[in-house]
């Protein structure tokens, strides 16, 4: 899919701008004897986004952690009821998460970071961003759960 292609492209060059930066400011502070004033400050945006998007990535590869060990110790024919109710709540929460957090964004466009004079709302909308991401893997999650075939008896054995 090109949104998934798109946000690995994307993950991909925030993490070697990240990296590189990071890479030439360690060079010119221990060879070179000075730091750049703005690396370290354009480094911790970077990591920033890289964590919000990549939050995206772990949603649509299902990688989140999950305690799923209420679900599957339901009775088989509720699993995929207590399977869609997970989904809905957290369809809803980051729903909530994108609207207070780019309300957020918004109320602080003046605020300027010391060192880039960056507007510190880049750094903010982040999180608005990422949750786009992982709100779109969401439905698509949901959606594919749906559709697919009912899930089979399981037990579960002690220690599991």
């Amino acid at each position: 899919m090109l949104l998934d292609r798109g946000l690995d492209l994307l993950l991909f060059a925030v993490l070697a701008s990240m990296a590189a930066i990071v890479f030439v400011n360690v060079f010119c502070r221990f060879v070179l004897q000075f730091s750049l004033s703005w690396a370290d400050e354009l480094a911790q945006v970077l990591m920033v986004w890289l964590t919000f998007l990549g939050a995206g990535v772990a949603m649509r590869d299902r990688l989140h952690y999950a305690f799923d060990y209420l679900v599957r110790s339901l009775p088989w024919r509720w699993q995929r009821r207590a399977l869609m109710l997970g989904h809905a709540l957290g369809i809803a929460m980051t729903l909530l998460l994108i609207y207070w957090s780019a309300k957020v964004s918004l109320l602080i466009t003046d605020w300027v970071m010391p060192a880039t004079g960056m507007p510190r709302s880049w750094v903010y909308a982040a999180c608005p961003v990422g949750c786009a991401f992982l709100l779109i893997y969401q439905i698509r999650n949901l959606l594919a759960d749906a559709r697919a075939p009912a899930l089979p008896p399981q037990r579960i054995a002690p220690g599991d």
